[in-house]
C-alpha cells in the first residue's frame, strides 16, 4: 500500500509540473506551440497519468541506485480491533475429578519423559480475526472512494443525457440540412460519419457519443452560413477525434481527483480542443468567411453560457 502511494505521489506530482509548464507555454507564445500541439501533448500526459503504476523502476533496469534516497515514512496503525476470549463451558467438580479416567480405577500412568516435548504453537481463532487498518491502507480507500464516486457521478450525468436523446432527438428531415452535411463530410473527407439529429432542448450543436457517435443540432436559431459554419466546427472535432482526449481527460481526472492541477487540466484541454477545432476549420474556408466563421462560434458560446 505504501509503494502504490508514494508512485502515486509521485506521478501526480510530476504531471502537476507538465501542467504548470503546458499552461505558461499557452500563454506565451499561442504562435509557436499552437493548439494543435499541445493537444497531442495533453495527450501523451493523459496516458501517462491514467495508470498511476511504474513501468520502469530503477532497480530492474540494472541502474545504480540513487545517491540520496528518501526513507518512506512509517506505516502507522490507526485502528485495530481485538476480540475478546472465547466463553467457556463451566465444568462441574464431578466433571472435573473424573475426567481423563474412569470411576474407582486406578491413576493412568504418565507418558514416558521422551513424550513430553514442546508442540508448535497453534494459532487460536482469536488471533485469526484480529483486524488493524493502517495509515496507508486508510489513505488508499480514500483515494478509491473518491475516484469511485467521481466515476459514478460522470456516468449517471452520462446516461441522464442518453436517455434524453432516445426519448426526444429525431433524425434530420430537412434536404437542405442533410445536403449541407453530406456537403461538409466530403470536403472533411469522412468515409465514417456521425447520425445527423435534432434535439429540442439544445442551445447550440454538440457531438455526443464515443462508439455511435451523434452530431446534434438544435431545432431552431441556425439557419443559412450559421448552419454551414456549425456542421463544419463539429464535423472538424469528428475527425480530430476530440472526443477521446476528453474522456482521456475525465479518467485522469477521476485518478487524480485530489490534484487541482489536474481539475485545471482538464479545463485546458477543453480550451485547446476547441482552440486546434477552429484551426483545422479554418483551413477549409477562404480568408474572407474567417470572421464570420469566428463570429458564428461566439454566438453558439454566448448561447451556451447563457
Amino acid at each position: 500500500m505504501a509503494d502504490l502511494l508514494l508512485g502515486l505521489g509521485g506521478l501526480t506530482l510530476s504531471g502537476s509540473l507538465v501542467i504548470w509548464c503546458l499552461a505558461l507555454i499557452s500563454r506565451s507564445s499561442r504562435s509557436q506551440f499552437g493548439a494543435r500541439w499541445r493537444c497531442l501533448a495533453w495527450l501523451l500526459l493523459c496516458l501517462r497519468l491514467a495508470v498511476p503504476l511504474s513501468f520502469f523502476p530503477l532497480n530492474q533496469m540494472g541502474r545504480e541506485q540513487p545517491l540520496v534516497q528518501l526513507p518512506a515514512p512509517s506505516d502507522t496503525v490507526i485502528y485495530q480491533h481485538r476480540p475478546g476470549p472465547a466463553p467457556q463451558t463451566p465444568v462441574s467438580s464431578e466433571d472435573a475429578d473424573g475426567a481423563g479416567q474412569p470411576s474407582g480405577s486406578q491413576p493412568l500412568p504418565l507418558p514416558p519423559v521422551e513424550q513430553l516435548k514442546p508442540t508448535a504453537p497453534v494459532q487460536s481463532a482469536e488471533e485469526d480475526a484480529d483486524f488493524s487498518l493502517s495509515l496507508s491502507q486508510a489513505a488508499v480507500l480514500a483515494w478509491l472512494g473518491g475516484a469511485a464516486i467521481f466515476v459514478l457521478w460522470t456516468l449517471a450525468a452520462h446516461l441522464r443525457f442518453l436517455a434524453y436523446l432516445r426519448r426526444w432527438a429525431i433524425p434530420v428531415s430537412d434536404p437542405q440540412t442533410v445536403a449541407v452535411y453530406n456537403q461538409l463530410g466530403d470536403r472533411l473527407g469522412l468515409d465514417r460519419r456521425p447520425r445527423l439529429m435534432v434535439c429540442p432542448g439544445l442551445r447550440a450543436p454538440m457531438l455526443a457519443g464515443l462508439f455511435r457517435p451523434v452530431l446534434l443540432l438544435p431545432r431552431e436559431g441556425l439557419d443559412g452560413t450559421a448552419l454551414n459554419y456549425s456542421i463544419l466546427h463539429e464535423l472538424t472535432h469528428f475527425r480530430r477525434r476530440d472526443i477521446w482526449l476528453k474522456t482521456l481527460a475525465l479518467w485522469v481526472n477521476a485518478v487524480h481527483w485530489f490534484n487541482p492541477f489536474v481539475w485545471y487540466m482538464v479545463r485546458l484541454v477543453e480550451r485547446d480542443t476547441e482552440l486546434a477545432c477552429d484551426e483545422g476549420a479554418l483551413r477549409q474556408l477562404p480568408q474572407e468567411e474567417h470572421a464570420a466563421y469566428g463570429r458564428t462560434i461566439l454566438d453558439a458560446v454566448e448561447r451556451l453560457k447563457g
